[in-house]
């Protein structure tokens, strides 16, 4: 029994020693390399793969702490660019001090500013310019947990939970619920732990997390759509919620998304605004035949037109302002079904890049809806730029 037990040991530690070993040449032969247009990462022992990023791509630039990484002072470095399902380059990890020393280099040769490697003028290396003022200063614990609390998927998962121990409920016919509305309460929690965000330049930085700490930077002329929600039971406490969509934002290879679009998890209404580019008084609005097919928030259904931006509002519980402006519009769609067709009205869908914010001008009469579509029509496209 004691030379089983001890050939079982060796066999063991001889198996750590090898993984181990194996280990170690894989980090070796990892590596990347800042070159005058693009970051390089190399990486493979028996299949070496090499993936670069031009720095004129670059959408974004993270620096991320996973909770055990956090345990260490190591952090990953994600370069996120404009690409499918596989356009983010993740350098890790790094000394928590080298990550950021990283991150901020590859956001200078991003905007062509002076890097650690190049002499800047004597004159601007004299003044270092003043931090910019935090558009969202850091928000209270105590917000994160009650507006995460106030969400109705939590509410939801809290009453569950009665009904499961009242009732005596399987555990098997109870997992599949519980581990579908676990995840959604855990986002809303984490993306809004000590969060904060501020603008440094043409980059907006947010810095956010509980278990995996991320500071993130999100080019400004990138965000294409903003939406703007609050949510019905944040209403008695003034509280709201922005999200983006971001033009290039893929996801990793994993399939977990590489940067959030969450730029306000839980704020008030001054801290909302700021991120709202235009507001007017609505151009067109859904009519009072409407209510057969929005009876909820027929009334809320309306269409601003201002200095090239589109503002579509929307929603009776949970209240929505979303803004674009035209020139980010990709395509047009205009809709009727066999119940609108009979009450004379028409939907114009606004396809826009992948994202959370998904735009329509619901339920229009036929005038409004064709002058509407004719005035996007006519909007001013960008300039593609030659392929370099």
């Amino acid at each position: 029994a004691l030379r089983d037990t001890a050939l079982a040991l060796a066999g063991f530690i001889a198996v750590c020693a090898v993984v181990w070993l194996a280990s170690g040449l894989w980090w070796r032969r990892m590596g990347y390399q800042l070159g005058a247009e693009e970051l390089s990462l190399r990486r493979g022992l028996l299949s070496v793969q090499l993936r670069t990023a031009r720095y004129d791509r670059t959408q974004a630039v993270d620096v991320v702490e996973p909770v055990i990484a956090r345990l260490f002072r190591l952090a990953a470095v994600r370069v996120e660019t404009a690409g499918g399902q596989s356009s983010v380059i993740e350098i890790a990890y790094l000394k928590k001090s080298d990550a950021e020393a990283l991150r901020d280099d590859i956001l200078a040769r991003v905007h062509g500013a002076p890097t650690s490697q190049t002499e800047a003028p004597a004159e601007e290396s004299a003044e270092e310019p003043a931090e910019e003022p935090a558009l969202v200063p850091e928000i209270p614990i105590a917000r994160s947990l009650i507006a995460a609390a106030l969400r109705t998927s939590t509410l939801f998962l809290v009453g569950f939970l009665i009904l499961v121990v009242v009732t005596r409920l399987p555990l098997s016919a109870a997992l599949p619920i519980l581990v579908g509305a676990l995840p959604n309460a855990w986002n809303v929690l984490d993306s809004s732990w000590r969060y904060t965000a501020r603008t440094d330049g043409e980059v907006l930085n947010i810095t956010y997390g509980l278990a995996d700490r991320r500071r993130q930077s999100i080019r400004l002329d990138r965000i294409h759509a903003v939406q703007i929600t609050q949510p019905f039971l944040w209403r008695p406490l003034g509280w709201y919620e922005v999200r983006v969509s971001v033009a290039g934002y893929g996801a990793s290879a994993s399939g977990k998304a590489s940067g959030s679009t969450r730029i306000l998890p839980v704020g008030t209404l001054a801290q909302a605004r700021q991120f709202l580019p235009a507001d007017a008084a609505p151009t067109y609005a859904s009519p009072a035949r409407a209510k057969w097919v929005s009876p909820l928030d027929y009334r809320q259904q309306t269409v601003a037109l201002t200095g090239g931006y589109v503002i579509v509002r929307n929603g009776r519980l949970n209240r929505r302002v979303k803004a674009i402006h035209t020139s980010h519009i990709q395509e047009l769609t205009y809709r009727r079904g066999p119940i609108s067709q009979a009450l004379g009205l028409a939907t114009v869908g606004l396809d826009l890049v992948q994202g959370p914010v998904r735009m329509d001008a619901r339920n229009l009469t036929l005038a409004d809806a064709t002058a509407l579509l004719t005035q996007l029509r006519s909007r001013q496209l960008p300039e593609l730029k030659p392929p370099r």
